[in-house]
């Protein structure tokens, strides 16, 4: 209807996914690095997590069309099932070609087809969406579908893809057994106010849009709205176009926002629909009081007020006590501890690892001369800049140490082979980087992940990137802000080492953080 009024080929606003409108941010991107890693290297079990309309969906159908291996994927769209029922949906899928009567008779059969999917070198995925409708039971059978694995490595990658409250799931004690078994897992989160921008832009000019439609306090107001919710987003745009066009309105202004964020809230919807919005809707619908709520009330005994009375108190006590301790804490919204702990508090100052492990954080120089210190030893840089020395007793993570990003040249922290977790240490140091980072907003990090040259090139790509996007999902989580940190894999470019060694090629296994000035506009 209002396509060539705004001289649009397509209506840039649909909500069912489509590919070409696709539009990846940062957060995304991270999203996709991360769970394509897990996929490529068999990690088991895979977490993707997010609020209602965060796209979920859209990131996950990415993955699974640019997948660049071969692969057999079984997607379960409800698993409101029972066992018999599961069972059969992924025989048909999987393509056995026979109706389950029993479960030993899947298990069997499961079996033989992960080995022969083995010998012909394809992965097999089992994608289970909407995982949040999952009862414990079921949940426990597809757990246990993990046991029939290969001396080595995973026969099959089980990825659960549901709402934020699936995470809540995963935390009761009964559920401990999958959610120890989650080695990859990531939160969607929804956009920014620049994203939301930016994905408004890209939709439209994907549809032919070649003129501004939406002004600057429009999409201010649409993001008051949605809070960064794409399928909210894609419901008011759609609506603010409609309503243009029927008021022969070429550009859409805040008040026309403003009129559909009316008209698309329920009749007694909170004005304020989402939870992360930064700035007020100015317009709020009256809300009806009902009939009941107008009778006097009942008067209660003077037992049932003084309970209540207590439990007001009780409830204010609280609530001052957290409120002026501020001792709350800011969630992370990528691999939270309680979700699937991968560290263990260290009480001790931790002993310097063998050789191999090379996990040992360091502030490090350009000198490559330097590249020759033993793991667990710190280079540090002097107040002038010069090239840093040795000093074994001397930790970053000792309590008086105070990091003045302007001294420091580089911090590297050295990966295991094959292995993308941090060490108890690491995560010392980054909190007290993040800490400086958070008092220095005119610094701007660079982190560049890179292996050494033994394996495929696509798969140390794949294993650069991925441990670059850990330390930068890690600094977001302590508050820094995505804009301010890029990460990119380099794989073994640029070696500091030889990688006709051991020794050499564990110091190539790095991730590289370099702090700068953000360029002056």
């Amino acid at each position: 209807m209002y396509l060539s009024f705004y001289n649009l080929k397509r209506k840039p606003f649909e909500i069912t996914v489509d590919p070409d409108f696709l539009w990846l941010g940062e957060k995304h991107k991270e999203a996709l690095a991360t769970l394509e890693y897990g996929i490529r290297e068999d990690k088991g079990f895979l977490l993707l997590t997010g609020d209602v309309g965060t796209g979920k969906t859209v990131l996950i159908n990415s993955l699974v069309r640019n997948l660049d291996l071969k692969s057999i994927i079984s997607t379960v769209p409800d698993p409101g099932l029972d066992l018999l029922d599961f069972f059969n949906f992924l025989a048909t899928t999987f393509g056995f070609g026979r109706s389950i009567k029993s479960k030993g008779e899947f298990l069997a059969l499961l079996k033989k087809f992960l080995i022969k999917a083995e010998a012909t070198k394809r992965k097999v995925l089992l994608l289970v969406d909407e995982a949040q409708r999952l009862n414990h039971n079921l949940l426990e059978e597809i757990r246990l579908l993990s046991n029939i694995e290969m001396e080595n490595r995973k026969l099959i990658n089980i990825f659960f893809v549901g709402q934020t409250e699936f995470n809540h799931i995963l935390l009761e004690p009964r559920n401990r057994a999958v959610r120890q078994r989650i080695a990859v897992r990531y939160q969607v989160e929804p956009l920014n106010q620049e994203e939301t921008s930016q994905y408004i832009l890209h939709r439209l000019k994907v549809a032919g849009g070649k003129h501004k439609i939406f002004a600057a306090p429009a999409i201010k107001e649409i993001f008051a709205f949605t809070g960064g919710n794409p399928r909210l987003t894609n419901i008011i745009c759609d609506h603010a176009l409609l309503s243009g066009y029927a008021a022969e309105r070429k550009v859409i202004d805040a008040d026309i926002i403003k009129e559909c964020a009316d008209e698309i809230r329920l009749p007694s919807e909170n004005a304020s629909i989402p939870v992360n919005v930064t700035a007020p809707v100015t317009a709020k619908v009256p809300v009806a009081v009902p009939v009941a709520a107008q009778n006097p009330p009942v008067r209660q005994s003077s037992a049932s007020s003084f309970m209540v009375a207590i439990l007001i108190a009780a409830a204010i006590g609280t609530a001052g006590y957290f409120m002026f301790t501020g001792e709350q804490k800011t969630s992370v919204p990528w691999s939270p501890d309680e979700l699937a702990p991968q560290r263990t508090p260290v009480a001790t100052a931790p002993k310097p690892e063998p050789l191999d492990s090379g996990l040992q954080p360091s502030v490090e120089n350009t000198d490559p001369k330097d590249s020759q210190n033993k793991p667990g030893d710190v280079v540090r840089s002097t107040e002038s800049n010069e090239i840093g020395t040795v000093a074994k007793s001397t930790s970053l993570e000792t309590p008086e140490t105070i990091f003045n990003l302007s001294k420091i040249k580089k911090v590297v922290i050295r990966f295991r082979s094959n292995s993308n977790e941090l060490p108890d240490e690491a995560f010392v140091s980054l909190d007290r980087f993040a800490a400086a980072l958070l008092t220095n907003p005119d610094v701007v990090v660079d982190v560049t992940g890179y292996t050494d040259n033994t394996g495929v090139l696509s798969y140390n790509m794949s294993v650069s990137e991925f441990r670059a996007n850990i330390i930068k999902s890690y600094l977001v989580g302590k508050g820094v802000e995505p804009s301010r940190i890029s990460a990119a894999g380099l794989g073994p470019q640029n070696p500091i080492s030889s990688n006709e060694t051991a020794e050499g090629r564990s110091f190539n296994r790095r991730v590289e953080i370099e702090f700068n000035k953000k360029p002056t506009e």
